[in-house]
């Protein structure tokens, strides 16, 4: 079944009309004619019948769908800006897996560093590939994306759990499993090169715990997703 994220408030028994981009999608790619579709406006989910109306595409809002995707705790992952594809890589997976806030930063070791004049254009980018994902996988809500930050800016979005993945960690600290909890978990993964002793430290010593995530050395675009994956599973056994 297919999704969409709608633009303005629905209500059942009234006609939701697609935006330029859906119709597109839905009349042009899908070739929909009364086919069932899941609407989302506010992290709230509706069943409606989805057909093409002259030039435009409508859908009728029928049920409201009472099921909630999202998972029953707030994950923010903070990712060192790693090469785009992978990057982009990231933010897909990172949507599947319930996180619930991205945020990308600098640190000493990033290869990739954005231009701020550059970094508008990102971000819409990166906010298409959250709200692709999101629709995929039928979950209420894109996840949040903020503006690309500096390292010493990452304590401003501190949870519950504050977990940062360090390959050092490994028989001297705990493995990541062992350090959930609370209804906040934040998350930070480093760069291709990792994270410098210094930047562990202030990590630390902002309230951080250097955590492993086993004994093999991770790409960074795999840790990301490791982590998340590991937290969603918690999330999930936990209800």
């Amino acid at each position: 079944m297919q999704q969409y994220f709608a633009d303005k408030p629905l209500k059942t028994g009234e006609e939701y009309i697609f935006t330029k981009e859906q119709a597109h999608h839905a009349r042009d790619v899908l070739r929909m004619n009364h086919e069932r579709i899941r609407l989302v406006y506010d992290g709230k989910g509706y069943f409606a019948d989805a057909y093409p109306r002259g030039r435009e595409f409508a859908a009728m809002v029928e049920s409201e769908d009472p099921n909630d995707n999202e998972l029953s705790v707030s994950v923010t992952l903070c990712a060192a800006l790693i090469r785009r594809e992978k990057m982009e890589f990231v933010l897909q997976k990172a949507a599947e897996l319930g996180v619930s806030r991205i945020v990308p930063f600098e640190s000493s070791r990033c290869v990739v560093r954005e231009k701020k004049e550059k970094s508008l254009r990102l971000k819409e980018r990166w906010t298409a590939i959250l709200r692709e994902a999101s629709e995929q996988c039928k979950r209420s809500r894109i996840p949040e994306l903020t503006d690309i930050t500096d390292f010493d800016h990452l304590k401003e979005y501190m949870g519950d759990a504050n977990l940062a993945a360090y390959e050092n960690a490994y028989g001297t600290g705990r493995m990541l499993s062992e350090c959930l909890g609370g209804s906040s978990i934040t998350v930070v993964i480093g760069p291709e090169g990792g994270f410098s002793k210094e930047e562990v430290e202030k990590l630390a010593a902002a309230g951080f715990e250097p955590v492993s995530l086993g004994s093999r050395i991770l790409r960074a675009e795999t840790a990301s997703v490791y982590a998340c994956s590991v937290i969603a599973e918690w999330a999930e056994v936990r209800l």
